[in-house]
């Protein structure tokens, strides 16, 4: 191209546009960035590309965030970011490689070049570390695409959600044990749930995309990473009184003994204690008529055990919970506070923030590997140590409350 030059370009070597002369750039240039406005129709559609491991996540493009300390603060022991780290990570976030980079060169002869180019690189890098990690042993795959036609929406409008239907799917059998059958309608979804628990189900494909908008010229990227993941279950959306707690008992007769085998072959696993019995977490009305729907379907032949309150959950043993074949929980007890304060008392970790959030979910992950602790502790000594252990764990948390005090005074 040739013209009158402004102070965006530099002679003899390439310049990079920066975000506050973005606009200004690209309105003088508007005449000339026309013409590729709409480019390759093609690269609308997910282009793959194959990444080694080791270059699937970058400190560059998605640095890490910073990690907690806890404070005293107002006689409490809080959560905070760690100043330094949060300092550095904010600087990171701000020096990050653009996705979208437009170059400018200005040659001797009055003559400049225009480049805009896409950093596909850094939205997968984003995308990658969005995904969870955490028992994550599935491949990486990495995908992009460009819309160079692109216009945001005023309103979203989006397709209506679509259960989906198992009109054709072939009757299960009868349950085994089932003293009252199953309608044809009920086998079907049966069997549905059957394969679902399978161990060859479909996977779950874990999905994360970043995306970034150019809008002067209408362009937008996605980077994608999925991770397929087995996940055994799924949803029984049929509509009220079709008979889901009939059929869910259905599902419970048909596996048991498949369980009982699995059961009986598993190994002692850190930080757990085996049990064979479905957990049934209900709203708390529903819980007798879960008992009520067990004797009715099945007699007598599977044991039964019903928590509606904290109180019987604390009165419940552990032999109580491992005989069980069906344990069926009011769902009201996760949030009650006596529970909460039950479960810091025996994790001895300290408390639970009071709201949702990044510092409730970090010392949650304190309150479980404390439980785990303990329940190593209970199998390899007794109840006794236990005990003990949750005492000075107290004794523990007292002092660390009184070291940050005289710190912050």
């Amino acid at each position: 191209m040739q013209g009158q030059a402004g102070p965006e370009w530099s002679l003899g070597k390439w310049s990079e546009v920066g975000k506050i002369h973005e606009r200004v750039t690209f309105k003088a240039l508007a005449w000339l960035l026309e013409r590729i406005r709409h480019v390759d129709d093609s690269l609308r559609s997910w282009q793959t590309i194959d990444t080694p491991e080791k270059h699937l996540t970058c400190e560059r493009c998605a640095p890490k965030a910073p990690e907690l300390r806890w404070v005293q603060s107002n006689k409490k022991v809080v959560a905070v970011e760690d100043p330094v780290q949060a300092g550095e990570y904010e600087r990171r976030l701000k020096g990050r490689p653009s996705p979208f980079v437009t170059l400018l060169k200005l040659f001797d002869n009055g003559t400049g070049s225009v480049k805009v180019g896409i950093n596909i690189p850094s939205l997968l890098h984003r995308a990658v570390t969005r995904l969870p990690t955490k028992d994550r042993t599935g491949d990486v795959t990495l995908n992009w695409r460009l819309h160079t036609n692109f216009i945001p929406a005023a309103n979203s409008n989006l397709p209506k959600f679509k259960i989906t239907s198992n009109k054709t799917d072939k009757e299960h059998e009868q349950p085994p044990n089932f003293i009252i059958p199953l309608r044809k309608e009920q086998l079907r979804s049966l069997g549905w749930m059957i394969r679902q628990e399978s161990r060859d189900a479909v996977p779950f494909v874990e999905e994360e995309i970043s995306e970034a908008v150019l809008d002067h010229l209408g362009w937008r990227a996605e980077g994608r990473a999925q991770r397929p993941i087995f996940i055994r279950g799924g949803v029984l959306a049929d509509q009220v009184g079709y008979g889901k707690t009939a059929i869910t008992l259905g599902l419970i007769d048909c596996t048991s003994k498949f369980l009982k085998k699995e059961f009986a072959k598993q190994d002692r696993r850190p930080g757990k204690i085996p049990v064979k019995g479905t957990l049934i977490v209900v709203p708390p009305h529903l819980t007798k008529q879960w008992h009520s729907e067990v004797k009715k379907f099945t007699g007598s032949h599977f044991k039964v055990l019903v928590i509606t309150t904290v109180s019987n959950l604390n009165s419940a043993k552990v032999e109580d919970i491992q005989d069980a074949d069906i344990i069926v929980v009011a769902s009201n007890i996760f949030k009650s506070n006596v529970y909460l304060e039950n479960l810091q008392l025996l994790a001895g970790a300290g408390g639970l923030p009071a709201k949702d959030g990044r510092h409730f979910n970090a010392q949650l992950q304190k309150t479980l590997s404390g439980l785990r602790e303990k329940v190593d502790l209970l199998q390899d000594k007794d109840s006794l140590a236990v005990l003990n252990e949750i005492k000075a764990a107290q004794t523990r948390c007292m002092s660390f409350s009184k070291t940050y005090s005289l710190i912050y005074l």
